[in-house]
C-alpha cells in the first residue's frame, strides 16, 4: 500500500520538533551550571531580577551590590582549565551554603531586564532545578517560534527556514539555546523576528488584506523583536537592522504597505529605548574596554591603524567562531578539527548553491548584512583597541550571521531550486557528525576532563554528573541520534519539490 505523499510531510513534521527537543536536551544537560560565557553575572543577575526576596536575593554589603547563594557566584569554579572537570561543584548547591555579597550582576541595568525578569519565574532556591527548568524553557522557546513561523509563513519560504536554521547552529547555537545565557533569546528572537516581518509585509496573494495568517506573522515579529530586544542591547539594534532587511526584500509603493510600516517603526522605537536604557549602549562610543585590554596595552602600545589591519586579516577567525574554531563554554571547551571543518564546510558550500540562484536584489542585500557582520566587530575592536580573539566574541555577531544565510536561502522559495538527494544526505550526515562529536567533547570536558589519554567511554572515570540515573553515554547518544534525525528531516523537505 503506497502512503499519499502529504502523510509522509506530516510525519517528518511531527517527528522534528520532538528530535529537536531530545537533541537539545541532550545539550541543556551537557555541561553544568554555569558552563556559558558570563554566567556567575547573569544567574545572578535571574536571581535578583525580582528584587529582594527571601532565599533568593538580599541587599549587599555595598551601594550597587547584591547578596545571595555563594553557589551562583563559584559555580563556574571549573572555568578557563579544559582539563578540570566540573567537581569542584561538589561543595556548592547545599541547603547551608552561605551567602555572599557580589557586584557581579545587572543590578545598575547593565541589560535589558525582559530575559532575568521572565527566567526570574523559575527562580529557587534550588538552583540546580531552576538552572535546569530555565534551559528547557529557552528550548521551548526556540521550538515553538519556529513551529509557529513554520505554520504562518507562505509555503514556498518553509525550506528556507529549516535550511537556514539546520545549517548555522552547529556548534555554537546548539550550545547558547540550551544554556542559561540571554544569548538564546538573541539568537532564537532575531531571525525569527526578521523571517516574521518578511512574510507580514509580503504583498498578499489574494484579495484578503489582512488574513488571519498575515496578522499572525505581525503578532509573531512583534513577539520576538520584543523578547530578543529585552535580552540583550545588541539584539535590540539587530532587531532593527533585521526589519531594514526585511523591508529592503519587500519594498513596494503602495498605502497598504505604508500602513504595514506603522508595526516595525513602532518595535524600532522600543527597541532604541532597550537599548539606551541598557548599560551596553555605552558600547557605542567607549568599546568593551576591560583590565585585560588595558593591560595589553601597557605591555605593548598599540595603534588605531595596526589594530584595524589586524582585525581585517582576522576577521573570518572570528565569523568561524561560531561553527567551531573557537572554544564553547567560557571559550574553554576547543573543538576537534571535524567540527569546524565540517560545520565550515556545510555552510559554504550550501549557500554558495543557492548564490547562483538568488535574485540581485537578495545578493545585495545578503552583502550588506555581511558587512554589518564585518563592520559591527570591527567598530567595538577599535573603539576598544583589541585584536581578534579579545572582547568580542562569535555569539555576539551569530544572530546577524543567521539572517545573513537567510537572506540567501530565500532561494529555496523557487520549486526548481531544490538538494539533489544525495547532496542532502551529505549535508545530514556531516551537520550530524559535527553535532555528534561536539556534543561528546563538551560531556567529556565537565565529566572527566579532556586530556590525551582519554578513553571514549563518557561512563568510565565520572567525576562530576547529575543527580539522575541517566549516565552521560546515554545522553550522547540520545542526542546524537536525535540531532541526526532533525538534519535528516531538514534536508528530506530541502530535496522534496513543493
Amino acid at each position: 500500500m503506497t502512503l499519499p505523499r502529504w502523510f509522509s510531510r506530516v510525519r517528518w513534521m511531527i517527528l522534528l520538533p520532538v528530535a529537536v527537543f531530545l537533541g537539545l536536551g541532550a545539550w541543556a544537560f551537557a555541561s553544568p551550571i554555569g558552563a556559558s560565557p558570563d554566567d556567575d553575572f547573569h544567574l545572578a543577575s535571574i536571581w535578583c531580577a525580582g528584587g529582594d526576596r527571601p532565599g533568593l536575593c538580599a541587599p549587599g554589603d555595598k551601594p550597587g551590590e547584591r547578596r545571595l547563594d555563594s553557589s551562583l557566584i563559584k559555580a563556574a569554579c571549573y572555568a578557563t582549565d579544559f582539563t578540570m572537570t566540573a567537581q569542584c561543584q561538589s561543595s556548592l548547591f547545599h541547603a547551608d551554603t552561605p551567602t555572599v555579597s557580589t557586584f557581579r550582576g545587572s543590578f545598575s541595568s547593565n541589560y535589558p531586564p525582559i530575559y532575568y525578569s521572565v527566567m526570574n519565574w523559575f527562580a529557587s532556591p534550588n538552583i540546580v532545578v531552576s538552572a535546569i527548568v530555565m534551559r528547557f524553557v529557552n528550548i521551548l522557546f526556540f521550538i515553538g517560534s519556529a513551529v509557529a513561523l513554520w505554520f504562518l509563513l507562505p509555503r514556498e519560504f518553509r525550506r528556507t527556514q529549516l535550511v537556514m536554521w539546520a545549517v548555522t547552529l552547529v556548534p555554537l547555537g546548539l550550545f547558547i539555546i540550551a544554556s542559561n545565557n540571554p544569548s538564546a533569546w538573541a539568537i532564537t528572537g532575531v531571525p525569527t523576528a526578521w523571517f516574521a516581518l518578511f512574510g507580514f509585509l509580503q504583498k498578499p496573494s489574494d484579495d484578503v488584506e489582512w488574513s488571519p495568517r498575515r496578522i499572525g506573522l505581525g503578532v509573531l515579529f512583534a513577539l520576538e523583536a520584543f523578547l530578543a530586544s529585552g535580552a540583550r542591547g545588541d539584539a535590540a539594534i539587530y532587531t532593527i537592522l533585521g526589519s531594514l532587511v526585511a523591508i529592503a526584500l519587500t519594498w513596494r509603493r503602495s498605502r497598504s504597505y505604508a500602513y504595514a510600516l506603522i508595526l516595525p517603526a513602532v518595535l524600532a522605537v522600543g527597541s532604541v529605548l532597550f537599548f539606551l536604557l541598557s548599560g551596553q549602549a555605552s558600547v557605542a562610543t567607549q568599546g568593551l574596554a576591560t583590565s585585560l585590554t588595558d593591560a595589553n596595552l601597557l605591555q605593548e602600545p598599540r595603534s588605531a591603524l595596526g589594530v584595524l589591519a589586524a582585525n581585517i586579516a582576522q576577521l573570518p577567525f572570528l565569523w568561524a567562531g561560531a561553527f567551531g574554531t573557537w572554544g564553547l563554554g567560557w571559550l574553554d571547551t576547543p573543538m576537534p578539527a571535524i567540527v569546524w571543518t565540517s560545520a565550515v564546510g556545510v555552510v559554504v558550500a550550501v549557500l554558495f548553491f543557492v548564490l547562483g540562484k538568488s535574485t540581485r536584489l537578495r545578493i545585495w542585500t545578503a552583502a550588506a548584512v555581511g558587512g554589518l557582520c564585518a563592520a559591527i566587530p570591527l567598530y567595538i575592536l577599535q573603539r576598544s583597541l583589541s585584536f581578534v580573539g579579545e572582547q568580542v566574541q562569535p555569539r555576539y555577531i551569530l544572530p546577524m550571521m543567521i539572517v545573513f544565510a537567510g537572506v540567501l536561502l530565500l532561494a529555496f522559495e523557487r520549486a526548481d531550486v531544490s538538494l539533489t538527494r544525495v547532496q542532502g544526505l551529505l549535508v545530514a550526515l556531516a551537520l550530524s557528525g559535527a553535532s555528534s562529536m561536539a556534543l561528546f567533547v563538551n560531556l567529556k570536558r565537565y565529566v572527566s576532563g579532556i586530556s590525551k589519554g582519554s578513553g571514549i567511554d563518557l561512563n568510565a572515570g565520572m567525576q562530576w554528573w547529575w543527580d539522575m540515573p541517566v549516565m552521560p553515554m546515554t545522553v550522547w547518544v540520545v542526542g546524537s541520534l536525535a540531532l541526526a534525525s532533525a538534519f535528516l528531516g531538514v534536508f528530506h523537505f530541502a530535496h522534496a519539490r513543493r
